[in-house]
């Protein structure tokens, strides 16, 4: 039988410089999210289908669980996404669309250093505007995720977990600022669709 101290936890949490860069760009985005909210050059259904592009990279359980409900209220066929995350083509989803969503999950592997090449696609099929908004979204959800991951990192530590390149401090940080959150989200998980929230 397989004890909690031989397990080990392997999701990517922040670093002090991820952490810094990430909480800038985050911040930095906030007010094109905020405008979004009431006017967004986008459609609710690209910004879910984004969020969970690099959710899907990261791993996060809490933004998994957020986002999928999310996306399932604006209409996202799931199947469909999950096949374009898989195979890096675009499916059914139109060409546009695809481009932002890839580049949302190449963002993420790159740990926020896209390619040239990802970068002018972009460039290419979406306006000033909607980049600015696709960007704020992928800097929101990354920095959500990472966030929800280091709290995890904590959560293993303290079940006598090993935490595979953990870095303590960094993590710590960002556990105390989104524990809030963390912890409404897991509430609520747990009230609605326990089962869509995994245990570490």
């Amino acid at each position: 039988m397989t004890t909690l101290a031989h397990k080990s936890f392997a999701k990517r949490t922040f670093t002090l410089p991820l952490l810094a860069s990430s909480t800038v760009a985050a911040l930095r985005a906030a007010p094109v999210l905020i405008k979004a909210l009431a006017n967004p050059a986008t459609s609710p259904a690209l910004r879910e289908k984004i969020m969970l592009a690099v959710t899907s990279v990261n791993d996060c359980r809490y933004c998994s669980w957020v986002h999928t409900g999310l996306a399932l209220e604006t209409g996202v066929n799931l199947d469909e996404l999950s096949h374009v995350l898989d195979s890096s083509t675009f499916g059914q989803l139109n060409e546009r669309e695809a481009i932002a969503v890839l580049y949302g999950k190449h963002f993420a592997d790159t740990l926020r250093n896209p390619s040239a090449e990802a970068e002018l696609a972009l460039q290419k099929n979406w306006t000033v505007e909607e980049r600015a908004e696709i960007m704020a979204y992928i800097h929101a959800i990354y920095f959500a995720n990472l966030s929800g991951n280091s709290a995890d990192a904590w959560l293993a530590r303290l079940r006598g977990m090993k935490v595979e390149n953990g870095h303590a401090v960094a993590e710590a940080i960002a556990a105390l600022v989104s524990a809030p959150v963390l912890a409404a989200i897991r509430l609520q998980s747990r009230r609605s669709r326990p089962e869509q929230m995994t245990a570490l």
